[in-house]
């Protein structure tokens, strides 16, 4: 039995997570696979009891292979929530879970051997289509930004990292350590640099540096003066599946679009039909009222190594900004590059998901 196909490394659960098994038994008489798979919390250590049992029979198309997709399965088992603004060191928490699948052939005369899959760390996040089936997401630093762009009165910016190899980050003279990894949840750590900054007492352009046993990975940080209109900072899941922070430093606009619809009393009074109304008698009623929130925001301009970033926050299942969450409402992603677009601007509309009154049928 081989498993020559499977996912390595980290890995996002949306995305395709492919099993291909073989077993040169397949032609044997009642053959199948029966694949175990397994998606748990905690340790490295696969748990007795698996989260489902599936049974597939060899493709003749497929030189008698099996094929599973599990990732369904894993997502049941990740959240999106374990984000909590204004945690210094924050771990991932139920954001990330082991995964791992063992399959054996089945048939009339007996079985084979179990063979196991190796065990992957799964969280929320993706990878493109084009980079192939079951592409490991790397680290060590969980984002694609060279450079942090931070405005001057920004309340929080997280970066997040693998606590099994940084073992340290520093800010000017202050340094500080991963939590003990222990668990899944451990596993992948974050750090919000605004209060590294202040514990560091550093303020202006600096750097950032996330050091493991044999290397350094080295970030500027620029801090950039805060304009007349605000500053708005939204954290999305990235591609690791990780809350990636990014500061929206130029003209930002909240409205409100009310909908709701109406029904229409008798125009006359029920106690006395000689008159037809009176002042201030609401014939028509509104019931079903729903209101919603955008938010407009821009970039401001940005370097087009940043366009990354921004694609993956239009691909982001979760966003939140002002500590709720939202989605992007723009249809088409323009990649632009500063050849073409001179200095790069983004213009995004977001919709919050939580509506402005609560809609209950009146």
């Amino acid at each position: 039995m081989n498993f020559n196909e499977q996912p390595s490394g980290r890995v996002g659960a949306l995305s395709s997570m492919i099993y291909q098994a073989y077993d040169s038994l397949y032609a044997s008489a009642g053959f199948y696979y029966e694949f175990t798979v397994f998606a748990w919390s905690g340790t490295t250590t696969i748990p007795a009891t698996p989260n489902a049992t599936i049974q597939k029979f060899p493709d003749q198309f497929g030189s008698g292979r099996a094929w599973i997709d599990v990732h369904k399965i894993v997502q049941q088992q990740l959240t999106s929530d374990f984000f909590t603004d204004g945690t210094y060191k924050p771990n991932i928490g139920g954001g990330a879970c082991y995964v791992a699948v063992k399959v054996q052939g089945k048939y009339t005369a007996g079985s084979t051997s179990v063979v196991t899959s190796n065990t992957v760390l799964a969280t929320m996040g993706y990878v493109y289509t084009s980079e192939g089936f079951n592409a490991s997401l790397t680290g060590p630093v969980f984002t694609d930004k060279e450079t942090f762009y931070i405005t001057e009165g920004a309340e929080s910016y997280y970066i997040w990292y693998d606590a099994d190899v940084i073992t340290g980050i520093t800010i000017g003279g202050t340094t500080i350590t991963p939590n003990t990894v222990s668990t899944s949840s451990t596993k992948i750590q974050g750090v919000d640099l605004i209060q590294l900054l202040s514990a560091a007492a550093v303020s202006g352009n600096t750097n950032v540096t996330f050091t493991t046993a044999s290397t350094s990975y080295v970030f500027p940080i620029v801090r950039n003066c805060l304009n007349r209109y605000g500053n708005v900072t939204a954290h999305f899941l990235n591609k690791w599946g990780v809350y990636d922070s990014y500061c929206f430093n130029a003209v930002s606009k909240k409205t409100q679009n009310v909908s709701s619809e109406i029904y229409e009393k008798p125009i006359y009074r029920q106690t006395d039909l000689s008159q037809a109304w009176d002042y201030g008698v609401q014939v028509m009623t509104p019931f079903n009222v729903n209101a919603k929130t955008q938010l407009t925001i821009n970039t401001n301009w940005i370097p087009e190594n940043d366009n990354q970033v921004i694609q993956q926050m239009f691909l982001s299942s979760s966003i939140i900004v002002d500590d709720f969450s939202a989605r992007v409402t723009d249809s088409a992603f323009a990649e632009k590059k500063r050849v073409n677009d001179k200095l790069i601007d983004y213009t995004i509309q977001l919709e919050f998901n939580q509506p402005l009154i609560n809609k209950i049928v009146r």
